[in-house]
């Protein structure tokens, strides 16, 4: 005897773990949308598991994209605050952080670091 597949449990499964995901300030979450071409009713049931599964995978992508932003905003932080420090002959060593960091920058994403300056521009430009 075939087990029944139970859609609604998964879907309520799914909307639970959907609205646990924090997605502050950010692009209001995509509704599902019913694809209307099932032929049954088990096939309905799994297409709006398929659609709820999408709109959960958005939400996760929208919280990783927030996370790297910030993390890259924090690291830009670090970098300038290295930066002033490599300045002060004293901190020699601190130099040499400065140009792996500066390094790895351009090796990923194929441009220099932005000034802090220009940073600084960017970040007034995107407040509220």
């Amino acid at each position: 005897m075939k087990k029944r597949f139970d859609a609604e449990r998964v879907l309520g499964e799914l909307a639970r773990i959907r609205a646990a995901i924090p997605l502050r300030g950010s692009a209001p979450r995509r509704e599902k949308t019913q694809r209307m071409d099932a032929r049954s009713g088990e096939e309905f049931e799994l297409e709006a598991v398929a659609d709820a599964l999408e709109a959960l995978a958005d939400d996760v992508r929208l919280m990783v994209d927030k996370a790297t932003a910030e993390a890259m905003e924090k690291a830009l932080d670090v970098y300038y605050a290295a930066e002033e420090l490599a300045r002060d002959p004293a901190n020699t060593d601190v130099a040499e952080h400065v140009e792996k960091m500066r390094a790895a920058y351009q090796s990923q994403y194929g441009r220099p670091i932005p000034t802090k300056e220009e940073t600084e521009k960017r970040r007034a430009k995107e407040k509220p």
